[in-house]
């Protein structure tokens, strides 16, 4: 079991990640791309919607499953530069 403190921590640190990818997906929305790119697109969407669902009963989960989020979603953002 966490203490309050540490799920303070780990929820910002979902809210955070799951932020980061949210803004990344935004910017793409009118964007033309790659079959790859849209891969990415449909994976951040999966790990985000994941992490949200998750996040009521398993917090270190929820967490892995938004930085994953927005890892990939960093990525996506770099090959469109």
């Amino acid at each position: 079991m966490a203490t309050p403190e540490q799920e303070r921590e780990l929820n910002a640190q979902i809210d955070q990640s799951l932020s980061s990818a949210a803004a990344v997906l935004r910017g793409v929305q009118n964007r033309s791309l790659t079959r790859e790119q849209e891969s990415a697109v449909a994976q951040v969407q999966s790990f985000i919607r994941q992490a949200r669902e998750i996040r009521v009963s398993d917090l270190p989960a929820a967490r892995s499953l938004a930085q994953r989020a927005a890892i990939l979603a960093g990525d996506l953002a770099a090959s469109l530069r």
